[in-house]
């Protein structure tokens, strides 16, 4: 079978993640990438083989050409989304759409238009869905063992050092500039919990705010600049740029780009990038121009009365969600990073679910990316569609949500109904 012609639209982490997902199959070749970085299409031509005319400087450059590919991923920023779906749809490409899927409800349904008018396959990386362990809750809810799910309780960790990284000093710290936080961060969250009940969301209501990640609190001595604060300042801080991106961000720095090769060795290149100003990710947290929530919690009432409710937070110490799923007849607790999943009966004994043991690929949002990837790659075979696939039409819900839930929260928290 002739393999399907891939490009990768934003050759970013996203991005690269699902190009090298393509270098890996049998049933797919990576043809064409667009990215406005030098040091990214420099990759794709060093490692990924591909020739200088098949790496475009920018996505409109990548559109401007005649159709080259049977699919394409669009893994720009947020605020890009409309434009480059509709615009690939328009020229024949099925796509498979990074989250979210815009930053507004109303692009969202342009994009669902687009769709319709087009008749192109768009997929929405809600990558949970196929992780191990939310297939597996939900094969424990579907089993009937805790009876009917009345209410789940979700906590989306965000981990103080990720925040700061990404929702204070970075692309996703202003809505103005990038989208709500609810929307950008946890339209998977919302997504999940629709899934696991299926039933639809009736209404949401919702509070949080900017609590931490502002001038006042900024400490004693605080600079504008990492670099600048005095030792005593540093050493206290938990926020400090350097130690942020020097020994947590271990094994991958989000801050080095496509850097592969240091002349002088990676603290030493991490130290100096942070030193030079202006640069966002040596400012301060307490001296950015963020203004989305550090903070929020969404109450969600679903069909027959069910409820739901979901806490972001940016202060917890790792990066990881938590799930507690109550049912007629038991209740389930888990978390993800551990891989286990634990079954309290009312009927029976309590059992434990060891995932290491069913399955072997954790990598990338517990296993999800790479089944996201191979159910894409079969969707666009045709073959009969998974439980587990997120059509642009399913996605819309959860983004309603999202949406829904930032008017709330803006609103005094009052209940916001959700639209057919």
């Amino acid at each position: 079978m002739e393999k399907l012609k891939i490009a990768v639209v934003g050759l970013g982490n996203r991005g690269q993640l699902f190009a090298e997902y393509v270098l890996g199959s049998s049933d797919a070749a990576l043809v064409a990438i667009a990215d406005c970085s030098a040091s990214a299409r420099g990759k794709a031509q060093n490692e990924y083989k591909l020739t200088p005319q098949s790496c475009y400087e920018s996505a409109d450059d990548f559109f401007a050409q005649e159709k080259c590919a049977d699919a394409v991923f669009i893994c720009t920023q947020d605020s890009d989304h409309k434009a480059h779906t509709i615009k690939a749809m328009q020229l024949g490409y099925d796509v498979c759409l990074e989250k979210p899927i815009a930053t507004t409800m109303q692009d969202c349904e342009d994009i669902y238009a687009a769709q319709q008018a087009t008749g192109r396959k768009v997929m929405i990386c809600h990558v949970l869905r196929y992780s191990h362990f939310y297939g597996k809750l939900r094969q424990i809810i579907k089993s009937g063992e805790i009876g009917e799910v009345v209410t789940i309780s979700q906590t989306e960790n965000v981990a103080y050092w990720h925040d700061a990284h990404s929702y204070v000093r970075g692309v996703w710290s202003n809505v103005e500039k990038s989208s709500p936080m609810i929307l950008a961060k946890c339209c998977h969250d919302l997504d999940i919990l629709f899934w696991l009940f299926g039933k639809r969301c009736k209404s949401v209501s919702s509070f949080g705010g900017l609590y931490y990640f502002k001038k006042e609190n900024a400490p004693k001595g605080a600079t504008s600049y990492c670099v600048d604060c005095d030792s005593d300042t540093r050493k206290d801080c938990p926020y400090d740029a350097f130690k942020i991106y020097n020994d947590i961000y271990k094994t991958y720095n989000p801050i080095l780009g496509n850097a592969t090769v240091f002349r002088t060795s990676r603290k030493d290149y991490i130290d100096n990038m942070l030193s030079k100003k202006p640069n966002v990710y040596g400012k301060c947290v307490f001296a950015c121009d963020n203004n989305v929530v550090d903070h929020q919690v969404v109450n969600m009432l679903f069909e027959d009365d069910r409820t739901a409710q979901l806490t972001m937070t940016a202060f917890s110490k790792d990066c990881h969600r938590n799930i507690k799923i109550h049912g007629t007849l038991g209740e389930i607790k888990g978390d993800m990073e551990e891989n286990k999943i634990y079954v309290y009966p009312f009927r029976a004994d309590d059992h434990v679910i060891d995932l290491t043991e069913l399955a072997d690929d954790f990598s990338v949002h517990g296993g999800g990316d790479k089944l996201l990837f191979e159910d894409f790659i079969a969707y666009l075979r045709g073959n009969e569609s998974s439980e587990t696939r997120t059509t642009l039409k399913d996605s819309l819900l959860s983004h309603k949500m999202s949406f829904a839930a930032e008017y709330s929260r803006l609103h005094g928290g009052i209940p916001v109904k959700i639209e057919e």
